[in-house]
């Protein structure tokens, strides 16, 4: 059974970290190396800047002849080539860094905080292990979450693709059975069988909530009662996973006349059927959200 879906469709190409917060993450390192350089060469700095700005012959010809010239550039050479290979080495443990914080679909195109904050909190959108690199490049490009949308429900089977091969790659033995379940949803989807697919994937991604966390974890990570998620109050992995899991449990109230949400969310997904709530676009925002947190925990548990 297959239900209709008024999105455009077109085929694609087919350890948390702490202790600083996501926006504060890179902040205090940045602000270190900085001190240290300005430190470092202010003396320089202060000795050879108002040399440079002496504009007769006569002085420059002394400072020539005093060897303070020669002097500076014997004393800032070596400097600069130390500070090239000492800064090349700090880059490239950012790099690394970066590496070890962000799953591969985002190596090549890293959002910035901004950027996270709006398509994380503001949209809902998955960002980790899924969806795919050009995909993430591609949300990225376009100027609003209207054509976001767009693009999630233009590149659905190349999404759903790299869904299953990040699935696939679950192999904690506490996880298979999830896993089981999640690959149930892929071949749903790619049977036309969104209805399916979207409460499978709604239901999946709350018995991962139940058996991993607490209630009181659940409510922190979840609940809109408590205000908006603030990704500074949890480890970057955590944040960057679970803002759009919090996004998806906005609160639906059908006993107070709440309209059913278009985008995809827990609670209309179990408590308003329909077909404002179900279509194939929300069931790959669900199945999105269920990779992610499921490779998650495939990442982050014991073993």
């Amino acid at each position: 059974m297959s239900n209709g879906a008024d999105e455009p469709e077109e085929d694609s190409e087919s350890e948390s970290v702490g202790p600083f917060g996501l926006a504060r993450a890179f902040q205090p390192l940045t602000d270190y190396y900085r001190s240290i350089f300005a430190d470092l060469f202010q003396p320089v700095i202060q000795t050879y800047e108002p040399m440079s700005h002496i504009g007769e012959m006569i002085s420059k010809r002394l400072v020539e002849a005093s060897g303070v010239d020669a002097m500076l550039r014997e004393t800032f050479e070596p400097l600069r080539e130390h500070f090239r290979e000492y800064w090349r080495d700090v880059f490239e443990g950012f790099g690394s860094l970066k590496e070890r914080i962000y799953p591969p679909n985002l190596h090549d195109a890293t959002p910035s905080v901004e950027e996270f904050e709006q398509l994380l909190l503001e949209e809902g959108i998955p960002l980790m292990w899924v969806p795919g690199p050009k995909v993430v490049r591609a949300l990225l490009d376009v100027p609003d979450a209207v054509e976001r949308r767009r693009i999630i429900g233009r590149r659905w089977k190349g999404i759903v693709n790299h869904c299953e091969a990040v699935i696939e790659d679950v192999d904690h033995p506490g996880l298979l059975e999830y896993r089981g379940f999640a690959i149930d949803c892929v071949a749903a989807l790619r049977d036309g069988h969104n209805n399916p697919a979207q409460a499978l994937a709604a239901n999946l991604l709350d018995s991962l909530m139940q058996a991993h966390f607490s209630q009181s974890e659940r409510a922190k990570l979840t609940s809109h009662r408590l205000g908006k998620f603030d990704l500074n109050d949890h480890g970057i992995r955590v944040a960057l996973t679970f803002a759009p899991v919090w996004y998806a449990h906005a609160e639906y109230w059908p006993k107070n006349g709440d309209p059913i949400p278009r985008v995809f969310g827990r609670h209309p997904s179990a408590h308003g059927v329909s077909r404002s709530q179900y279509s194939r676009i929300n069931a790959v925002y669900g199945l999105m959200l269920v990779t992610s947190v499921l490779k998650f925990f495939d990442v982050e548990l014991a073993r």
